[in-house]
C-alpha cells in the first residue's frame, strides 16, 4: 500500500469515527431506557397503543445499541492498524530508512488520538463533576419546583448516604455495582435508624453489621422493599437523570434494573378499621375540646380524605353547593388556593392533580354538628387553627404533627399497630365503606383523590356531578356504626 492510500484509509476512519459519535451524543439523551420500556410492559392497564409504543421504543433501543457496538469495532481496528504501524516502524528504523519512518511515527500519533478519543466515548466522555459538587446546585433548582421543604432535605439525605457508601465519583462513572451493592446493604439496614440510640451518628453500613451481630431475638426490624425503592433508589434515580441532562451524559441508572433482594423483610399492609374499633374511636374523640382532635377521625374515616388535606381546610372550603332543584350538598373544596396568616394568597399544596377535588360530605356530618362548627369559621381562618400551634411556637409541619397526635390516640384506645393501623389507614376504612355500599369505583376514585387506572375511566367529569354526590351523601355507613358519642356532646 502506498503512503498516499494509507493516509487516504486512515483519514476515512476517522470521518466515519466523527461521524458515529456524533450520532452517539444524540442518542444519550434519545434512546428509550429499559427502566422505561419496563414501566410499560408491567403495567396492567396499558392500552394497546401504549404496549405499541413499548415495541417502538424496544426497536429503538436495539439499534442504539448495535450503534454502540460498530463504535466499539471501530476502536478495536484502530488498534490493529496502530500496532500494524508500530512494526512497520520499527522495521524501517531497523533498515535506517528515517523519511518513511518519520511519516509513519506521524500517521501513529493521529491514529493514537483517534482510539482514545473512540475509548472516551465509550466509556462515558470526559469526567464529569463530583457528585457533592453539584447536590447543592439541584437541591436549589427543586426548591424552585413546589416540591415541599421536607421532601427536598430527605431526598438529600439519603443521596448523601449513598455518598458515604460507594464514594464521592464524577456523576458519570458510578457503575451498576455501585448502585446493586447499595440496594443489597439497605436490606440489611435496621428501619427508624436515627430514633434507635444505638444506631446514632453510624453510617448504614456500621448500623447493618451491628444488627446483624445481634442475637436474632434482639435484632431490629430491617428497610421494606417499598422503602428503599422509593426513599433510596427513586432520589437517585430521578438526580442523575436532572444532572444527565445539565452535563450532556446518559444516566448510569437509566439502561440498568436495580433490584432488591428477597431477603428485604416484607412490607406491612395497612387495614382499614373494623366497625368495633371504630366506635372506640370515636367514642373517644367526641370527648375532645380542641376541634382537630375530635373531627379528624371522622372525617378521614367517611370521606377517605388525607391528613394533610384536612388540616389546611379553611372556613371557605366547607359550603352548601345549591343544585338546580333547590337540594344540595354540603362538600369540602380543595380546588381552591388558601390564604396564609399574613393574608397572602397561596397554592394548596396536594399530592397529585388528581387530589385537586371535590370531597361529598354525608348527611352525618349535618346530623354530628360538624357542619355546624365549620360555619362558625371565617372565610380565611384555619378549620383547625390549634393543628398549626405547639403551646405558641408555629408548628414546621402541621400535617406531620397532627399524624402523629392522631397515632398517639389511636394507642391511647388500643387500636393502633405500626405501620398498619395508622391514620391512614382511615382511606382504607373510607374506600371499604364505599365499596361495601356498591358506589361506583370511579365515584369513589373521585372522592379519595384517587388517579384512574384505565384508559376508559379517564373519560367524563374529573370531578363529582349532582347525582354522585347524591349517591355519597346518602350511601348506607356499616352496621353497627355508632355516631351517638358525638350526638351527646352537641
Amino acid at each position: 500500500m502506498t503512503r498516499e492510500a494509507f493516509s487516504a484509509s486512515v483519514a476515512a476512519i476517522a470521518a466515519e469515527i466523527d461521524s458515529i459519535a456524533k450520532q452517539e451524543r444524540h442518542l444519550l439523551f434519545t434512546t428509550p431506557s429499559a427502566a422505561e420500556i419496563h414501566e410499560i410492559d408491567s403495567d396492567e392497564g396499558a392500552t394497546d397503543n401504549e404496549r405499541g409504543i413499548a415495541d417502538l421504543m424496544r426497536m429503538e433501543r436495539a439499534a442504539a445499541i448495535q450503534k454502540r457496538r460498530n463504535l466499539a469495532g471501530i476502536w478495536a481496528r484502530l488498534d490493529r492498524i496502530g500496532a500494524a504501524i508500530a512494526s512497520d516502524k520499527a522495521a524501517l528504523e531497523a533498515r535506517g530508512s528515517d523519511p518513511l519512518a518519520m511519516t509513519l511515527d506521524s500517521l501513529q500519533s493521529q491514529v493514537a488520538q483517534l482510539s482514545q478519543q473512540v475509548q472516551l466515548s465509550l466509556d462515558g466522555g470526559p469526567l464529569r463533576p463530583l457528585l457533592s459538587e453539584v447536590l447543592g446546585d439541584w437541591i436549589e433548582m427543586r426548591q424552585g419546583l413546589a416540591i415541599g421543604g421536607k421532601k427536598i432535605k430527605t431526598d438529600r439525605n439519603r443521596i448523601e448516604d449513598f455518598i458515604e457508601f460507594a464514594g464521592d465519583k464524577p456523576l458519570n462513572k458510578y457503575t451498576y455495582f455501585d448502585f446493586q451493592r447499595w440496594a443489597n446493604l439497605l436490606v440489611r439496614v435496621p428501619q427508624n435508624l436515627d430514633k434507635i440510640p444505638a444506631f446514632r451518628g453510624a453510617s448504614r453500613q456500621e448500623a447493618a453489621d451491628y444488627n446483624d451481630r445481634l442475637p436474632p431475638h434482639r435484632r431490629e426490624p430491617t428497610l421494606v422493599e417499598k422503602t428503599i425503592d422509593t426513599n433510596y433508589l427513586s432520589p437517585l434515580r430521578t438526580f442523575l437523570r436532572d444532572m444527565g441532562a445539565e452535563y450532556s451524559f446518559r444516566s448510569p441508572l437509566a439502561d440498568i434494573e436495580i433490584r432488591i433482594s428477597g431477603a428485604a423483610s416484607e412490607s406491612v399492609e395497612r387495614q382499614p378499621f373494623g366497625v368495633p374499633e371504630l366506635n372506640l374511636w370515636f367514642a373517644h374523640a367526641a370527648k375532645e375540646e380542641r376541634p382537630d382532635m375530635k373531627w379528624l377521625p371522622l372525617l378521614g374515616s367517611i370521606t377517605g380524605a388525607r391528613i394533610g388535606e384536612l388540616i389546611f381546610l379553611q372556613g371557605k372550603d366547607v359550603y352548601h353547593m345549591e343544585t338546580e332543584d333547590g337540594s344540595g350538598h354540603w362538600v369540602l373544596d380543595l380546588r381552591s388556593g388558601i390564604t396564609t396568616d399574613d393574608g397572602a394568597a397561596r397554592k394548596r399544596q396536594l399530592k397529585n392533580k388528581c387530589s385537586r377535588r371535590l370531597i361529598a360530605l354525608h348527611e352525618a356530618f349535618e346530623e354530628v354538628g360538624f357542619v355546624a362548627y365549620a360555619q362558625t369559621r371565617k372565610n380565611d381562618d384555619w378549620l383547625f387553627p390549634a393543628a398549626f400551634y405547639y403551646g405558641k411556637t408555629r408548628v414546621v409541619d402541621p400535617a406531620g404533627a397532627a399524624s402523629k397526635r392522631m397515632n398517639r390516640m389511636l394507642q391511647d384506645v388500643g387500636i393502633h399497630k405500626p405501620l398498619e393501623s395508622v391514620f391512614h389507614s382511615t382511606r382504607h376504612t373510607a374506600k371499604d365503606i364505599m365499596r361495601l355500599a356498591r358506589v361506583d369505583q370511579r365515584t369513589h376514585d373521585l372522592q379519595t383523590g384517587h388517579t384512574f387506572k384505565t384508559v376508559s375511566a379517564r373519560y367524563g367529569s374529573k370531578t363529582l356531578v349532582r347525582e354522585e354526590l347524591d349517591v355519597l351523601r346518602s350511601l348506607p355507613l356499616p352496621q353497627g356504626l355508632d355516631l351517638s358519642p358525638y350526638m351527646e356532646r352537641r
